[in-house]
C-alpha cells in the first residue's frame, strides 16, 4: 500500500470514529425527534418500539401511590384510632385505585400526546375557568393564552449521566420544579426508550 493510500485510510478511520461519536451523542435527540414524528402521524407501532410501557407504568403508580399516602398521612395526623385505622383502609384503596387509572391511562395515545403537549392529561373542554381559577403569575397576571388557544409548552434537555437523558416540559409562567420530566434510557450503542414519566409534586 502506497503512502497516499495509508493517509487516505487513516482519514477514512478517523472520519467513521468521528461520525459514529455524533450519531452516539446526538442519538437521544433523534430519538425524541422520530418519536414526535411518529406521534404526529399517529403511527403508534412505531411509537411504541420507543417506550417501555412496564416500566413506564410502574413509575407512575409509584408517584400517584406516594401522593395519597401523604394525604391520608395529613388526615391521622390526630393519632386517634379510628383516623389511623380510616387512613390505612384508604392507602389500600388508593392503591388499587392509582393500579386501575395509570393501567387504563397508559396507552399509546396517551404517551404520545406527553410527546407533543407535555402533559399526561388531555386539556378540559366545555366551559372556560373561572378567572378565579386561571392560573397567573405573582403579578396578577394571567399567561397570556386567549380561551381555547393552544398552550405550547417550552421544552429543555438534560444529560443525566452516560445512559439517561431527560426531556423537561413547562408551561411560560411556571418554575421549573412544576415541569413534567420524560427519562430516557440508553438501549445497546444509541437506541433510547422512554422508561420514566415524572409528574410535578401532586
Amino acid at each position: 500500500m502506497t503512502p497516499t493510500a495509508q493517509r487516505l485510510v487513516k482519514v477514512g478511520v478517523v472520519a467513521a470514529i468521528l461520525a459514529a461519536a455524533a450519531y452516539w451523542y446526538w442519538s437521544p435527540w433523534l430519538a425524541i425527534h422520530q418519536m414526535r414524528s411518529a406521534a404526529r402521524a399517529g403511527d403508534a407501532d412505531a411509537f411504541s418500539e420507543r417506550v417501555d410501557y412496564p416500566r413506564l407504568r410502574e413509575s407512575l403508580k409509584v408517584q400517584l401511590a406516594a401522593a395519597a399516602d401523604a394525604r391520608l398521612g395529613q388526615s391521622s395526623e390526630s393519632g386517634s384510632d379510628i383516623a389511623r385505622a380510616g387512613a390505612a383502609f384508604g392507602s389500600l384503596l388508593a392503591t388499587a385505585l392509582v393500579d386501575r387509572m395509570v393501567d387504563a391511562l397508559v396507552r399509546p395515545e396517551s404517551v404520545m400526546r406527553v410527546m407533543q403537549e407535555g402533559k399526561l392529561m388531555p386539556a378540559r373542554s366545555g366551559r372556560s375557568r373561572d378567572r378565579s381559577e386561571a392560573p397567573s403569575d405573582p403579578e396578577g397576571r394571567s399567561d397570556g393564552n386567549a380561551p381555547g388557544e393552544k398552550h405550547d409548552p417550552i421544552w429543555s434537555t438534560e444529560h443525566q449521566g452516560v445512559n439517561t437523558f431527560v426531556l423537561y416540559a413547562r408551561r411560560a409562567g411556571q418554575t421549573e420544579d412544576r415541569r413534567t420530566a420524560l427519562v430516557f434510557e440508553r438501549r445497546g450503542f444509541a437506541s433510547w426508550q422512554l422508561t420514566e414519566i415524572r409528574l410535578p409534586a401532586l
